[in-house]
């Protein structure tokens, strides 16, 4: 290819691959986030075979939908309402069945009588009463994407100023959480690639550039999508932003490559100036993309499954973005010369003016840096990895009051625990009954529990209903309502042994304060205390506990184990102690002080805003590894420690300043995004972009710096001209 071509049959080349991968990502793959009641564990996680080992016990009725009638409970009106809202569920094909006042208990005021459908059914002070919608088993999401929008059109046909509707439950919840990330997937990834782009063009003035950037970092991007097709690892919770994060990592590897590129474009052709721009860039960039890819792989070993897709995904993601950085960027970079050296002035005169108003004030942005880490470092402690279920929605959305409305109706998240005699006797015994009733009570008065159903309940609803129950044992009555006639109800609360019954709780979320494996460990030690033994715990409640525990694990020991393996690379990348301790330090800083700046503002730290803090830490480790390569051919020239490190920062400030402004303006986006964390995602990043920048230039190069100075040769300076153009960087 000559050096004027003004475009090449590998770029056109590249550019027809883009436009079938885009056509067969589209047409072939699986773009839909899923987000299932079984999104929170993998079927071999311990936490999730309690779960599942309940279900072989007892027929599941927690995965419920729950509608609440504000409203006049005695007046007629209202019960045909009511009664007419239920009749219309029952024609949708995954609903099973409907309880409400008007459905279950033989009349309203009977219900209002009783201990379990009071409990079950209306909450509060008689002002409401709740509706339970149970789906058929294993409702696909497809389904439940048209189920939910169906209630939600009755809802709308049936509210009134007299009778108001509030919708919860799990299959409810988790299909707004797949709509915002479907938003967020469709909406705000394609803003976010806008926003580089135009960063892009302003920074860098090529055409050529930004056509290249935008066909690499797409291919990347989709062939990353079709990996994750092919190894069947759906997209999730955590993964529905891979995406933007697959486009941050490809950019970064260009970033650098065009930065050589340019300071090497007099060597020769456009070709031989992109190959050895890629022979500067490749080391630094290789074991940037080694770094990377250990972090994503030890989240493989994390017990929780949206996690771990986020590490297989993100391991597949590496790769692909750095073969095809490579394998495709360096051809747009072959053609013709842009004429950026003339239409660029004012962003290199920016970037000029911006380094010498830091480089004088190196050791206050140091200690910027080092003084929020430690100004923070207290509220590490407070960090909240539990959020509730309302943090995932704005406060101010219809949605959050209609979950604070039912959660302080009787509780909204389910836990279910199951329990034996500790002397194996069966449960249905007088004893055990009064006992159980005596725990029903004291645990009714914990402030986490909202409502509990269990096995006395039915012994007394069973007695309350017929005038002859006094003939009859418990165990008989129970034998009894585990019958088709009474539908079976006992089936759900015990075994056919009658030597294990399952306590069905509805938690509270708003104004929880302690952890939900707290909560629920105070829980299980009053049941202990009764002479009972919790020996399963299962339940959407416990389920998100336990993924809390998780993240905070991936967080805290896996960013810790990560820190010792970055700092054996960063010793074989460099071959110095000193420059590979100080790049540790630099990129511990970086998750200390996202987190610390997190907790002090009282942010939930919740399971799709906690992998910024990992992509962030790659930003950092990318901008030092490429600084320790420059370091090293600069070495051949300048012995004198301050010496060499000032021009390091000077020949870096470039590139990384760019890198920090096209990925913050790119992930800034999120901020306008509906559902808050997307927004905390994108503010975490952010703020970790800015932190990993400056931790690069400043922290790691002052602390890699030698104190001692060797002898000057005749032609050495201590200070450099800032943005001096090497001559032949070839030869650097």
């Amino acid at each position: 290819m000559g050096k004027n071509r003004f475009f090449s049959k590998e770029a056109f080349l590249f550019l027809v691959l883009t436009v079938a991968q885009v056509w067969f990502l589209l047409a072939f793959v699986d773009l839909k986030p899923h987000v299932d009641y079984d999104v929170f564990f993998a079927s071999n996680d311990p936490s999730y075979k309690d779960d599942i080992q309940i279900s072989r016990l007892f027929p599941r009725n927690d995965n419920q939908i729950l509608i609440n009638f504000s409203g006049d409970i005695s007046d007629p009106r209202y019960q045909a309402r009511v009664k007419e809202f239920g009749e219309l569920l029952l024609n949708f094909k995954e609903v099973k069945d409907v309880k409400s006042i008007m459905r279950g208990p033989s009349r309203v005021s009977d219900a209002v009588k009783s201990s379990l459908w009071r409990r079950l059914l209306i909450p509060g002070k008689d002002a409401s009463s709740n509706m339970l919608v149970v789906l058929k088993p294993s409702v696909p999401a497809e389904d439940l994407s048209v189920l939910i929008p169906r209630i939600e059109n009755l809802k709308a046909v049936f509210e009134s100023e007299d009778f108001t509707i509030k919708i919860s439950g799990l299959p409810y919840i988790t299909e707004l959480i797949r709509r915002h990330l479907t938003e967020d997937l469709r909406t705000f990834t394609l803003l976010a690639f806008l926003i580089f782009g135009l960063v892009v063009i302003f920074v860098f003035h090529s055409w050529q550039i930004f056509l290249g950037m935008v066909v690499t970092c797409f291919n990347a991007a989709a062939l990353t999508l079709t990996g994750m097709n092919l190894l069947n690892v759906k997209i999730g919770i955590l993964t529905a932003n891979l995406t933007t994060i697959i486009f941050v990592m490809t950019l970064s590897h260009m970033v650098f490559l065009t930065f050589n590129w340019k300071h090497i474009l007099d060597i020769g052709d456009n070709r031989a100036a992109a190959r050895e721009a890629m022979r500067i860039t490749f080391p630094a960039s290789f074991w940037s993309m080694a770094t990377t890819l250990l972090g994503f792989l030890s989240l493989l070993y994390v017990q929780a499954k949206p996690i771990r897709e986020l590490g297989a995904a993100g391991a597949i993601g590496t790769l692909i973005a750095f073969a095809v950085a490579y394998g495709v960027y360096p051809a747009f970079l072959s053609l013709k010369k842009p004429s950026h050296e003339k239409t660029d002035l004012f962003v290199r005169d920016f970037y000029k003016h911006l380094f010498n108003f830091f480089e004088p004030r190196k050791w206050i942005v140091f200690g910027a840096i080092i003084g929020l880490a430690v100004f923070t470092l207290p509220f590490l402690k407070t960090l909240n990895l539990d959020p509730s279920l309302l943090s995932f929605f704005s406060p101010k959305s219809e949605i959050t009051k209609g979950l604070k409305h039912i959660d302080a109706r009787g509780g909204s998240n389910p836990l279910v625990i199951v329990i034996k005699s500790k002397t194996d006797e069966p449960l249905s015994s007088r004893t055990n009954i009064q006992r159980l009733l005596n725990l029903q009570d004291q645990l009714e008065t914990h402030p986490g529990v909202g409502t509990l159903l269990s096995m006395p309940l039915l012994v007394e609803e069973a007695r309350r209903s017929s005038f002859w129950s006094f003939l009859f044992s418990n165990q008989t009555l129970l034998k009894w309502m585990a019958s088709a006639k009474y539908d079976s109800i006992a089936q759900g609360f015990i075994t056919d042994d009658q030597k294990s019954a399952l306590l069905f709780f509805r938690m509270n979320e708003e104004g929880r304060a302690k952890h939900r494996l707290e909560v629920v460990a105070e829980i299980k030690g009053l049941i202990e205390k009764k002479g009972f033994d919790p020996y399963l715990t299962g339940g959407v409640y416990a389920l998100q506990g336990n993924l809390s525990r998780h993240v905070a694990v991936s967080l805290i020991y896996g960013l810790g184990q990560l820190l010792f393996v970055f700092l054996i690379i960063a010793f074989i990348a460099s071959l110095k102690v000193r420059t590979a301790l100080a790049m540790s330090f630099a990129i511990g800083v970086i998750p200390l002080c996202i987190l610390g700046v997190v907790g002090a503002l009282g942010l939930p730290m919740d399971t799709i805003a906690a992998p910024a803090a990992n992509i962030a830490i790659s930003m950092g480790i990318d901008a030092m590894l490429h600084m320790v390569n420059a370091s090293r051919r600069f070495w051949k020239h300048e012995t004198d420690g301050a010496v060499l490190w000032h021009k390091v920062r000077e020949r870096m400030w470039e590139p990384v300043m760019t890198s920090m402004f096209i990925v913050s303006s790119g992930f800034a986006i999120f901020f306008f995004s509906s559902f808050p964390p997307t927004q905390r995602f994108g503010g975490s990043i952010v703020l970790g972009t800015v932190i990993s920048a400056f931790s690069a230039i400043f922290i790691f190069s002052l602390l890699a710096q030698p104190r001692t100075k060797t002898k000057k040769g005749p032609d050495q300076t201590s200070h450099p001209a800032p943005f001096s153009r090497l001559a032949k960087f070839r030869d650097a």
